[in-house]
């Protein structure tokens, strides 16, 4: 299967899984419901979840409901991140992926408790992977989660990246914040599986190949949305295009080496690439 139909494969059944995983809209309370769904489904290129499933394959575990499960509690945290990224208090951003943002869809109230809910949403459904798979390292897994997400991963990322706003940054802030506020969560979706099913040999590389690609994303990211005279700390304030392009391939190169079986490990290798071409670098 080429990696275009692979990521369409798993994206639908992941997309099931999610549906599946919350609440709908007929429960009461309609709107939360409702707001969690509407910013779930908006669009996204579930490159986190993506990452875990193409991990699974890497170490021969079999894509079930305990891999699309993490998958879809990666992609429910990240979604929650970007609810919260959007408001008012953080970007104010009015459009996320060209349609209104949650808190300019429904209210400011709203979109915070939104956030709050798919993050709690998520626990629920790492509770359930537990109960798929009774002899998982859930212990691990719970501690891999909680280090990426809190005040030491993504949470610490974005109060580093609100703090250097309009303010004379260097590469090694930059750098905090690429590796916390994106890097982090893209770390945990390459080592989830290898942490939950017990394969300690695969954890280190796996790790790298997640840090390698987060770091590279977030570059890439600063690139395309780079402008001379915005207030966001950005690689490119600090290393100019040419240097974050530079920044960019060797993080991409080096998640490559990261992964030492190149025909088992062929999607996530095609994950880099899928990712040079999303961003035209």
């Amino acid at each position: 299967m080429n990696l275009s139909d692979y990521i369409q494969h798993h994206t639908n059944n992941l997309n099931d899984t999610l549906d599946s995983s919350l609440p709908k809209e007929a429960v009461s309370p309609h709107t939360i419901h409702r707001a969690m769904r509407y910013s779930v489904f908006n669009g996204g290129k579930r490159l986190r979840p993506m990452i875990t499933i193409a991990s699974a394959d890497y170490l021969g575990i079999p894509v079930d409901r305990v891999i699309y499960s993490l998958g879809a509690m990666i992609e429910m945290v990240h979604t929650y991140s970007l609810v919260h990224d959007d408001l008012p208090a953080m970007d104010n951003d009015d459009l996320r992926r060209g349609k209104p943002t949650v808190h300019r869809m429904f209210n400011e109230a709203v979109a915070i408790l939104t956030g709050d809910a798919l993050l709690t949403q998520a626990f629920e459904l790492m509770a359930a992977i537990g109960s798929y798979k009774k002899n998982g390292d859930m212990v691990s897994l719970l501690n891999e989660f909680t280090r990426a997400l809190g005040s030491k991963g993504l949470v610490g990322g974005q109060v580093m990246d609100l703090e250097k706003k309009n303010v004379p940054v260097d590469e090694e802030d930059i750098l905090f914040i690429h590796r916390n506020k994106t890097a982090a969560l893209i770390t945990f979706s390459a080592v989830a599986v290898p942490v939950f099913f017990k394969r300690q040999h695969f954890i280190a590389d796996m790790r790298d190949f997640g840090e390698s690609l987060g770091m590279a994303f977030q570059a890439g990211d600063d690139i395309v949305d780079y402008t001379k005279d915005g207030n966001e700390p950005s690689v490119v304030n600090v290393l100019g295009i040419d240097g974050a392009k530079d920044l960019f391939y060797g993080y991409i190169d080096k998640a490559r080496k990261a992964i030492k079986h190149k025909k088992e490990g062929m999607y996530l290798t095609g994950i880099c690439d899928w990712i040079k071409e999303e961003f035209h670098l």
